[in-house]
């Protein structure tokens, strides 16, 4: 399944990057985020690592995610393995001291989720688009 959304945030280029790259802070703007914990030492970047739980329809889902790309300010992308195999990344542009951020995921649900992914498209495709609101709400009311 692949999903694609763009929000503007009224922050910096600079700002807007680093509030999305401060992945451990994920919860405090993504509604399906429980927990995101760094595992690697050092800096952000390409081969860091972080435990994830999110809440799912009905369930909490424990995976690991990896940073595959990171241009700062410009890119940042993550794939993860289990329960199912995804990625995403994460595009900013900045015009007029406002950030254009484009998103892209794609999820490849197995199972009986993977016979369920037509029907669940819509639904996933709200809640990225509330999701990347949500972000931008808490980057222009300081909450980073």
């Amino acid at each position: 399944m692949h999903l694609a959304q763009s929000v503007t945030v009224g922050a910096p280029i600079d700002k807007t990057f680093d509030c999305w790259a401060a992945l451990e802070r994920s919860s405090e703007h993504q509604k399906p985020t429980i927990d995101r914990t760094k595992l690697t030492d050092g800096p952000i970047g390409v081969g860091t690592r972080y435990s994830a739980v999110d809440q799912w329809p009905g369930r909490k889902v424990s995976f690991e995610m990896e940073i595959t790309s990171y241009e700062r300010p410009v890119q940042i992308s993550v794939r993860w393995d289990q329960p199912m195999n995804g990625s995403w990344t994460a595009r900013f542009s900045e015009s007029g001291g406002q950030t254009a951020m484009e998103f892209e995921t794609s999820i490849e649900p197995g199972g009986i989720m993977g016979l369920l992914a037509p029907l669940m498209k819509p639904w996933a495709n709200r809640q990225l688009r509330d999701g990347l609101a949500s972000f931008a709400r808490w980057v222009e009311s300081g909450g980073c």
